[in-house]
C-alpha cells in the first residue's frame, strides 16, 4: 500500500548520561533515517534539561563558547566552557564542580564546594552580561551554594568571626553572616536558575537526604551536611531577606546551589522548559509527522521535568505523535503519563551491554530509528516524490 511521503521527523533526544552525547544520538538517528527513508526532512534539536550538555544544547542553537577560569568541587583549577549569545550566558555546572569520573569519599563530600561556579559568575558580570542561566545538574557539591556566595563577595564567619571552611559540613558553624561586599552587577542582571528537581533545600526529601549519597556520603555525612544546611538556611534568608526559600520546590537542586540563588533573586525554571525555549523546540516540532526524543532512563523522575517527558507533552499539545529510544524503561506501566509516548524501545532489553558501550549504543539507536520511522510512518516513505526538504 502506498504511504503518504513523510514531511518532517524531529529529533529532539536528551544524552544518554555517561555513554552518548545528545549531538551524538541525533547524529545517529538522522543518518538511520537518511538511509531508509531519504526524502524525509529532518529537523534537528538536540535537548538538555539543565544537566550535562547544555552548553552544547545552547551551541546546537548558535551560541558560542567561550572558556572561563575556574575552580572544581575540591579547588583544583578547571577552564569551564561558557555559551554566550550577546549579553547572555550559560553556566553548566556539572563542568564547573560536577562528580565527572570521580567517586568522592565521605570527607570529600564535606568540603565539596560550588565557590568555582560562584567565580565564573563574577567573571561575566564584570564582563557586563545581563543575564546568567545555570544550568543545575550533575553538582558533586552540598554546601547550599555557600561557595558561589562567597565568591560573588558575602563573607561567612564562624562565632570567632573567622571565615567558614569550605563545603556543607562546615555550616554547622555559621554564625555571622556580611553581604555589604556583594558583587554589585548582581543588582542589575538576571539570574535562571534551570533545575530538573523539585527538591526542597531542607526537609525529610530535602538536597542532603535525596542527593548526597551518590556524590560520596555515608549515613553519618549526610546528617552533618543536613544539619548544616539546615542550620545555614535561617541565618541566611535573614541576611538577605529571602524567607522560606529552603522550603521551596526545586531549592535542593545542585545540593542547594538553587537556594543560594533564590537568595540572590535569582527565578527558578524547568531546565527543560528553558532549553526548549531556547532552542525553539515549539517551532521545529509543529507541523512535524513524528518526533523522537529519548533519555539513559525513562523513570518516575522523567515526569518530573526531564527533558523526553517536556518535549512529549509539547508536542502533544500539537498533535504530533511522540516516540522514545531509551537506554532503560522503568516507567511503571500505570503512569498516567506513558500514553505521551506512542512507543518506546528500550535498548537495554535488545542487548544489556549497551549501557557501558558507547558505540553498541549508537547501533542499536539507528535500528531502533529505522524500526520506528517504518512502524509510525509507513515503510516506503522514501519513495513518493515531492517531501519536504
Amino acid at each position: 500500500m502506498q504511504v503518504d511521503a513523510v514531511r518532517r521527523v524531529v529529533l529532539a533526544p536528551d544524552k544518554f548520561k555517561g555513554t552518548v552525547s545528545a549531538q551524538r544520538l541525533v547524529d545517529v538517528m538522522a543518518a538511520a533515517i537518511a538511509e531508509q527513508t531519504p526524502a524525509a526532512a529532518v529537523s534537528r534539536l538536540p535537548v538538555a534539561d539543565g544537566g550535562d550538555g547544555s552548553v552544547a544544547a545552547a551551541v546546537s542553537a548558535g551560541w558560542s563558547t567561550v572558556t572561563v577560569p575556574a575552580s572544581d568541587a575540591w579547588g583544583a583549577p578547571v577552564e569551564a566552557p561558557v555559551a554566550r549569545l550577546g549579553g547572555r550566558a550559560i553556566v553548566e555546572v556539572a563542568s564547573v564542580c560536577g562528580l565527572g569520573a570521580r567517586r568522592p569519599s565521605p570527607s570529600e563530600a564535606a568540603t565539596a564546594t560550588t565557590y568555582g561556579v560562584g567565580r565564573i559568575v563574577a567573571a561575566l558580570l564584570d564582563d557586563g552580561v545581563e543575564e546568567i542561566t545555570l544550568a543545575l545538574g550533575g553538582s558533586a557539591a552540598t554546601d547550599g551554594g555557600t561557595g558561589l556566595l562567597c565568591a560573588l563577595g558575602a563573607e561567612l564567619c564562624d562565632a570567632q568571626d573567622n571565615r567558614l571552611a569550605p563545603g556543607g559540613a562546615a555550616l554547622i558553624g555559621l554564625a555571622t553572616v556580611r553581604t555589604a561586599g556583594l558583587h554589585p552587577g548582581l543588582r542589575n542582571a538576571r539570574l535562571v536558575l534551570a533545575c530538573d528537581v523539585d527538591t526542597p533545600m531542607v526537609g525529610s526529601d530535602g538536597s542532603a537526604e535525596m542527593f548526597a549519597r551518590q556524590k560520596g556520603a555515608d549515613d553519618v555525612m549526610i546528617r552533618r551536611l543536613s544539619a548544616g544546611l539546615a542550620h545555614a538556611a535561617g541565618i541566611l534568608e535573614n541576611a538577605l531577606t529571602s524567607r522560606g526559600a529552603a522550603r521551596r520546590p526545586g531549592s535542593g537542586a545542585a545540593g542547594g546551589l538553587a537556594w543560594a540563588g533564590l537568595l540572590l533573586g535569582g527565578q527558578l525554571r524547568s531546565g527543560s522548559e528553558v532549553f526548549l525555549d531556547l532552542l525553539g523546540a515549539a517551532e521545529e516540532i509543529r507541523g512535524a509527522d513524528l518526533v523522537i526524543t529519548g533519555e539513559g532512563r525513562l523513570d518516575v523522575q522523567s515526569l518530573r521535568g526531564k527533558a523526553p517527558v517536556s518535549i512529549a507533552r509539547l508536542a502533544r499539545t500539537f498533535g504530533v505523535k511522540t516516540v522514545a529510544i531509551v537506554g532503560s524503561d522503568r516507567l511503571p506501566a500505570t503512569a498516567e503519563d506513558r500514553a505521551l509516548f506512542a512507543d518506546t524501545v528500550a535498548l537495554d532489553r535488545i542487548d544489556p551491554a549497551c549501557a557501558n558501550d558507547p558505540e553498541l549504543t549508537c547501533r542499536l539507536v539507528g535500528q531502533a530509528t529505522r524500526a520506528l520511522v517504518q512502524t509510525h510512518l509507513g515503510a516506503r516513505t522514501a519513495h513518493r516524490n515531492g517531501a519536504r526538504t
